[in-house]
């Protein structure tokens, strides 16, 4: 069984997030990570689960104006940016993406530390994403939570993605080995 981690990351914190579910899915499933604009349509229809996160920008997911914002911005912060990512986001990818009927998905998003109704969130409108491109929703989405506009991820976030790659995993192959009813 194959899983794919597909991510969007300005300044790291959703890469590392994307890496530590990855790790977790490894413990029972083979995992691959990938950068959005990465991303082929082979990888996606080899896999069993596609989990996809974004950064949240603006209450929702990024916008190549925001991206291009956050990138200015970086100087301002002594942040590093991934160009790769300024030109093509998650919005874009799902907007694109080969139809999937059936694939299993996880949505998961990094956002500022405080309360949702402050900031927002990406990972909702990654599940409206992944529903329209034809992915089922495989168990509960996730945000993680970055101290600061840059980051870092607060502390144990990341034993907190990979414990939820691992329970994916576990999941993952219950289901699919599961006898199928007459």
């Amino acid at each position: 069984m194959k899983a794919l981690v597909v991510y969007e990351s300005m300044y790291g914190n959703t890469r590392h997030i994307a890496d530590a579910i990855a790790e977790g899915l490894r413990t029972s499933v083979e995992a691959e990570v990938r950068l959005v604009g990465d991303v082929r349509a082979e990888d996606v229809s080899a896999a069993q689960l596609v989990v996809v996160g974004a950064p949240t920008h603006a209450w929702s997911l990024s916008r190549r104006s925001t991206r291009q914002s956050a990138a200015t911005d970086a100087g301002k912060h002594a942040a590093t940016v991934d160009v790769a990512a300024v030109e093509v986001g998650v919005r874009e990818w799902l907007r694109d993406v080969t139809p999937q009927r059936g694939c299993r998905s996880a949505a998961f998003d990094t956002r500022l530390d405080k309360p949702h109704f402050f900031t927002g969130s990406a990972m909702r409108a990654i599940e409206r994403g992944l529903l329209a491109a034809g992915f089922s929703i495989f168990g509960k989405s996730h945000s993680f939570r970055v101290t600061g506009s840059t980051g870092p991820l607060a502390v144990g976030e990341l034993e907190r993605a990979t414990q939820w790659g691992e329970a994916m995993g576990r999941t993952l192959v219950q289901v699919v080995s599961a006898p199928k009813a007459a």
